[in-house]
Order: C-alpha cells, then sequence, then structure tokens
C-alpha cells in the first residue's frame, strides 16, 4: 500500500468527487479540510456593490467560492443582468456554476490569474471598470495587470477564509502519503500542522506559483499537476502513487 494513502486538504464539500475517484481506484483516502469558507457579514458597501452592478464594464469571479457566496447576493438585487456587463471566471469549473445563475462566463482554458490575463477581453480596457470577485485577501496579480492595462479595478470581498487546525496527526499520517494542496495558504498550513511529519509526505500541488511560494517546508518531495481540475489532480496523485510503489530502484 506504499503511497497510496492520500490526505485531501480543499475546504468542505470541494475533496468529495476526487475522494471518489481515488477509491474507486482502491487508494486510501483521508480528508482533513485545512480553510474554512464563510460568508463575509451584508455590509452596507457590500450591499452597494451588488446594488451598482450596472455601473460595472467586466466582473471576474476567480473561484467557485466567489460564486457561490456573491451569485445570491447579486440575485437578491437583479431580477435581469446589465446588458452591458462582461463577466469572466477564473477556469471552467467556475464557469458552470455562473451557468446555474444564468450567466455565460468567458473562461481561460488553463484556469489561473495567468490565464485570465490571456483572455483576449481583457486586453484593450483602458479606462473600463473592473469587479473582481474574491475572498479576503489574496493573490494581486490579476488586480495590478489589468491597472496597468488602464482599467479601474475594484475587490468585492464577498467571503473569508480561517484556517482550521487538527489533532491526532500522528495516528493519521503514514510512511509516503501523497497530500493535495491546490493553495499556497493550505500548503504553508499544512506544513505547520505537520510539523516534523513532512518529512513523511509526497506533496502534490496544483501549479508551479504554489510549489516555488512555499518554499522547501520539509515534505519528502512536491510534484505539481497540470491544474487544480479533479482531473489533473487525480493524475498527478496517481502518477505520484506509481512512482513511490516502484521505489528507489527504478529511478
Amino acid at each position: 500500500m506504499t503511497g497510496r494513502h492520500v490526505l485531501l486538504t480543499r475546504p468542505d464539500g470541494e475533496n468529495e468527487a476526487l475522494a471518489r475517484r481515488l477509491a474507486n481506484s482502491s487508494v486510501m483516502v483521508s480528508i482533513r479540510p485545512l480553510i474554512r469558507l464563510s460568508a463575509e457579514p451584508l455590509s452596507a458597501a457590500i450591499k452597494q456593490t451588488a446594488i451598482d452592478l450596472d455601473l460595472i464594464d467586466l466582473i471576474v469571479f476567480v473561484s467557485k467560492s466567489a460564486v457561490i457566496h456573491g451569485m445570491p447576493v447579486l440575485d437578491s438585487y437583479w431580477p435581469q443582468w446589465p446588458q452591458k456587463l462582461g463577466w469572466f471566471a477564473v477556469g471552467e469549473g467556475t464557469a458552470e456554476l455562473l451557468r446555474e445563475h444564468g450567466v455565460r462566463a468567458v473562461y481561460p482554458e488553463k484556469a489561473g490569474s495567468e490565464g485570465l490575463l490571456g483572455l483576449p477581453g481583457l486586453q484593450d480596457i483602458e479606462g473600463k471598470r473592473v469587479l473582481i470577485v474574491r475572498g479576503s485577501g489574496g493573490r494581486e496579480l490579476l488586480a495590478s495587470e489589468l491597472k496597468r492595462r488602464g482599467a479601474r479595478v475594484d475587490y468585492w470581498e464577498i467571503y473569508r477564509r480561517d484556517p482550521v487546525s487538527y489533532e491526532g496527526w500522528d495516528e493519521l499520517v503514514t510512511e509516503d502519503m501523497i497530500a493535495v494542496a491546490t493553495s499556497t495558504e493550505i500548503c504553508l498550513h499544512l506544513a505547520s500542522e505537520l510539523s516534523g511529519l513532512a518529512a513523511r509526505i509526497h506533496l502534490v500541488v496544483a501549479s508551479a506559483r504554489i510549489a516555488e511560494a512555499a518554499g522547501d517546508p520539509g515534505f519528502k518531495s512536491i510534484s505539481i499537476a497540470a491544474g487544480a481540475s479533479e482531473q489533473a489532480l487525480y493524475d498527478a496523485v496517481m502518477q505520484q502513487a506509481q512512482i513511490i510503489g516502484q521505489g528507489p530502484e527504478s529511478t
């Protein structure tokens, strides 16, 4: 069973599909969400942003959680969407959630800020008003580059992230365990939770950016998936499990 125990760490509700798929491949799966997502209180500023949606030219959702927490608020103010508004999603999964609200959003083939910035609709944006829907904090690359292109950019921070801690890591972590981390925040929090136990873990991350930002947190190895989709993470985990199973003589 070397390399066949996988730890999934995404927030509640985001691990189950991958867990089922791995279990069907005879992989033992443990789930410990390391980040808790919760809606921000509906402040006057959040409500006013929703009311002023018709003043916005382009709206960008940078996560599924942005859709989950943001769209019900917008729905309550807008029975019909402003006609001039352009909708963008960070990836296919986020776009699929927007479709449930009657929105067809443009999204990049490879999810992420870099992919968004390559979309034709975000090139000639001089003087346009852009609203980025996200959780509190996060990367500044998207906003910085859109501003450089001449856009007026505002954030609508509709939810927050809080780290979650657990006891009993000694009992959970097995030798040559594979853990999946889909954000820098999760990666660093996992390293903090594990402390010296990280040396047993083969980490699979969703991008080279996460691997670079994590630095050297003491994991046994770090491999990079082709993205954060279920398919990309599944492929990376199974490839890593195969490498572990082959042992050092195969390298």
